[in-house]
């Protein structure tokens, strides 16, 4: 029986950054499968269209929407920093070639890269009110 190529993630080009609205490619990479993988694309595609047009029903964010983007891109660079960081860490991910330990390396590497942009982006912006910006579980944000 032959088996279906798994769905793999795309090349994105920088200006069409937002052909690719959704959920972050760093989830959909789990989905192997190809029908599911697009099914979940066409969702967070969906969702972001709807999100657009009811835009003005939902409360305006209390810094503004430049720095509460700026805010969600330092919260997605955190992410994908941390999800270097574990691909880099021997102990999380053990090398199966020599290339697989270079990447392993490059990982590291681009995981301190993406912490300094982060604490470069965060720096810049405006101090929270009341303090520091709230850090959630993934479990205190669902609730």
């Amino acid at each position: 029986m032959d088996k279906t190529p798994a769905a793999v993630p795309p090349v994105i080009e920088p200006t069409r950054w937002e052909d690719f609205e959704g959920f972050r490619e760093t989830f959909l990479a789990w989905f192997t499968e190809p029908q599911q993988n697009a099914t979940l694309r066409a969702l967070g595609l969906t969702l972001d269209t709807l999100i657009h047009e009811a835009f003005s029903v939902f409360p305006d964010p209390p810094e503004g929407p430049l720095v509460h983007r700026l805010r969600a891109i330092v919260a997605d660079l955190r992410y994908l920093e941390g999800a270097l960081g574990e691909l880099g860490d021997p102990e999380q991910y053990l090398p199966k070639s020599d290339e697989d330990e270079g990447l392993c390396r490059l990982s590291r590497r681009k995981a301190v890269s993406l912490k300094k942009m982060a604490d470069s982006l965060e720096a810049a912006l405006p101090a929270v009110a009341g303090g520091k910006a709230e850090t959630l579980t993934a479990q205190e944000e669902v609730a």
